[in-house]
């Protein structure tokens, strides 16, 4: 009963953030032309465009070092090119189709089977790389609600007070997790005994995704107008806007995301920004979501071509 309530608990609040996106984007972009967009899709320079592959390449590298960072804690044996193919496909469809255990899960269980790692690992591995991105998240949301406390308010619809509430309840968790994982202890969760990062992985645990995180807010930076905020306070409002998107279970986040950049974000022309956003899909999302089918494909079928034999 508790597991079916939590289930349409998560459906309704996936259902409530789609809806009030869509409100929000037939709200704004109602006057946006799309001639307009597509005219300022064409002025992107290559120098923005070129840093965001940059930025881009930087961030999926930061991720593989968390999927070693789940290897290395679930003590799974996978070479360092295997664990790069599997964690780069895991991301990319994760990022893509969403339900990130799910899915990256899948594309783990498929790659990393051959190599012995068992079921059990590979379901630590989904656990700990996608908590690990939420600790990065908190760490970097959790600063940003003081720096930019009035950007998230619009979104929240309180007062700055309750970013900066809600700040500080992320920084002393991450502290309080800090401190408990960073010696090693055995924990029961849902029946099942875990034994806690240590003293190397917990704080790589926040440090590493922070980084990814930076450098994929980063990316679309680069591919916006004159901003009236800094790096800083955009990796901030991005990490806000993700985090929003991926409770939504849409899969990338698909107008979760951008509804959310636009309320954040109303000094910006309308057209500038959707053109901008488009850029970032095409090359955050959809380029490496090419290339990771292509891996996964290419492995799939030298697999399959070794068990012929």
């Amino acid at each position: 009963m508790l597991v079916r309530l939590r289930h349409a608990l998560e459906a309704l609040i996936a259902v409530a953030l789609l809806s009030g996106a869509a409100w929000v984007l037939h709200r704004e972009f109602s006057n946006v032309r799309l001639a307009d967009v597509i005219e300022e899709f064409g002025k992107l320079s290559n120098v923005g465009i070129a840093w965001s592959i940059a930025f881009t390449v930087s961030s999926y590298m930061a991720l593989l070092v968390y999927e070693r960072l789940g290897i290395a804690y679930a003590h799974a044996r996978v070479s360092p090119v295997r664990s790069a193919v599997g964690g780069f496909c895991a991301f990319v469809f994760s990022h893509n189709l969403g339900f990130a255990l799910l899915t990256g899960g899948s594309a783990r269980l498929r790659l990393y089977s051959p190599a012995g790692v068992s079921v059990g690992q590979i379901v630590l591995i989904s656990g700990f790389t996608a908590w690990t991105f939420c600790l990065g998240a908190a760490l970097v949301a959790g600063v940003t609600m003081f720096g930019e406390a009035e950007r998230i308010s619009r979104l929240i619809g309180g007062p700055p007070l309750v970013a900066h509430a809600a700040g500080a309840a992320l920084l002393l968790a991450l502290i309080a997790y800090l401190v408990f994982g960073m010696k090693h202890r055995e924990v029961e969760w849902r029946g099942r005994r875990l034994t806690t990062p240590g003293p190397i992985l917990t704080p790589l645990q926040i440090v590493v995704p922070a980084i990814d995180i930076a450098l994929a807010a980063l990316a679309l930076y680069v591919l916006l107008p004159v901003m009236p905020i800094g790096p800083v306070g955009f990796v901030g409002v991005y990490v806000v806007a993700t985090s929003i998107g991926l409770a939504s279970h849409v899969p990338g986040g698909l107008g979760v995301f951008e509804g959310a950049m636009v309320l954040m974000l109303p000094e910006l022309p309308m057209e500038p920004l959707i053109a901008a956003m488009l850029a970032y899909r095409l090359i955050y999302y959809l380029g490496p979501l090419a290339l990771a089918t292509t891996l996964f494909a290419g492995s799939s079928l030298r697999k399959s071509r070794y068990r012929s034999r």
